[in-house]
């Protein structure tokens, strides 16, 4: 079964720091300081380590979480990501 953000760990995974960068998520960044630092932070494991790792399971449920409570302050970069990505890392 297909995860609903699985989108956003292929592109965090994969993305380089720039295109990590886009327009939407350094907005989000300033709206939601406090919201973005919790993101910021747990998609450090995401990009360093594998798939298969503790952390990074552990940071993917978490993330998943953030997503899911806060999807309405989020979906402006969910859906740039979707946009700007499609087809390039998912």
């Amino acid at each position: 079964m297909t995860e609903k953000y699985d989108y956003m760990f292929k592109w965090i995974k994969q993305a380089t720091k720039p295109e990590r960068h886009i327009d939407e998520v350094e907005e989000f960044a300033k709206k939601h300081p406090v919201l973005f630092m919790k993101y910021h932070n747990l998609f450090k494991p995401i990009v360093s380590l594998d798939e298969t790792d503790e952390k990074y399971i552990e940071a993917k449920e978490k993330l998943i979480k953030l997503f899911s409570e806060n999807e309405d302050k989020f979906r402006p970069v969910l859906g740039a990501v979707k946009e700007k990505f499609a087809g390039k890392y998912f």
